[in-house]
This record gives structure tokens, sequence and C-alpha cells, in this order.
């Protein structure tokens, strides 16, 4: 008879990389609790470069404070974290405590799936985005409510720009220059057609 696989054995570099597939959520629940060596895989910063917390729509997961797992999330990233996507949550506290934390941030997706509004991203956390991500590569601000300076700002701060999303932001108007800007610069720009 062949025994069973030793799970403990395998090597944390895979074992991280297999506990890197749950959801944030997932990891602070239930692979924490699992045993020591899953508890210290967790902890590792490498863990948390990149992050994905989706709230439900059916309201099951409202046990959870999405917020403060979040901002755990972040402080374990140790300054590490390179991609973050939030779903469903999220508000102007959270925005700016991602911010100030994650000066190597590449990638930010706020996504509202059918909840208005998600964060009500506005100039001021365009602003914070441009002063303090300069090295973002993808920017998601779908049905934001940000405006031509708010993108303007972003534009000018975020240099290394390379995919951004402004769908359904109604309060852009990008028939002039700064709409030409975009698509000249951003490779992966993504609008809507009444914004010109």
């Amino acid at each position: 008879m062949k025994e069973s696989p030793n799970w403990l054995e395998t090597p944390n570099d895979l074992m991280a990389n297999i506990l890197q597939r749950l959801g944030t959520v997932e990891i602070f629940t239930s692979a924490v609790k699992v045993c020591t060596t899953w508890r210290e895989i967790c902890k590792d910063p490498a863990m948390w470069k990149v992050i994905f917390v989706k709230k439900s729509l059916d309201g099951r997961d409202k046990i959870y404070d999405f917020e403060r797992l979040t901002k755990q999330a972040v402080d374990l990233s140790c300054g590490e974290l390179i991609d973050i996507c939030l779903v469903s949550f999220g508000n102007d506290d959270l925005l700016d405590y991602i911010v100030l934390r994650s000066n190597k941030l590449k990638r930010l997706g706020l996504l509202a799936l059918l909840i208005w509004p998600f964060i009500k991203c506005d100039d001021d956390d365009a602003l914070a985005i441009a002063n303090n991500m300069h090295e973002l590569r993808c920017l998601d601000l779908s049905e934001s409510e940000i405006t031509n300076n708010g993108l303007e700002a972003i534009l000018n701060g975020c240099l290394h720009l390379q995919s951004l999303d402004v769908g359904k932001c109604h309060n852009l108007n990008l028939g002039g220059i700064l709409g030409k800007q975009c698509m000249e610069r951003i490779k992966d720009f993504k609008h809507d057609s009444t914004q010109n």
C-alpha cells in the first residue's frame, strides 16, 4: 500500500504558491489556523505582494471586517505590495492607508460590481494616487467621480501608467487635449465614447 504524502514536507516556496491562490479572507480566516508552518508562510511579506479582496454581493460574508483584513494584509506586505484589487467595498480611509504604505504599487483596482458608490474616488484621491504611487502601471477607476483635474494629476504623477480604465466616469470630458494625451500615452486606455 502506497503511503500518503506528508504535506508538511512540501517546500515552503511551493506551499506559499498554493496558499497565494486563496483569497485574502480565506488566508486570514482559515489557512493561518491549519498549522504552524502555514501560519509562518502567511506572515512572509512575499505572500502579500498581490492582494485580492472581494466582498460578496449577497451578504453571506458580512461577518468579516474587510477594511481591517485589507489593512492587515497591507501591513504584512512590509511595503512590498505591487498589486491590489478591492471588489465591492472600501472607503477613503482605506485608500489612504494603502497609498501611504505601498510606494512600490504598480496596479490598483477599485471595482464596484453593481454597488454605487464603491469608493467615491474623486480628485482628492486622484491627487493622493498621483503624489504617492509613481510606479503605478495599471489603474482601474471605472465608475468613479474623478474629473479632468484628477485625471491630469494622475497622468503627471504616474509616468509609467500603461493601463487605465475610466469607463462610466461621468465627470470626465475627454474630447480635448486630455483625451488625446491619454490615447497617445496609455497603451490600454478604456473609456466610454460618451466621454468625448
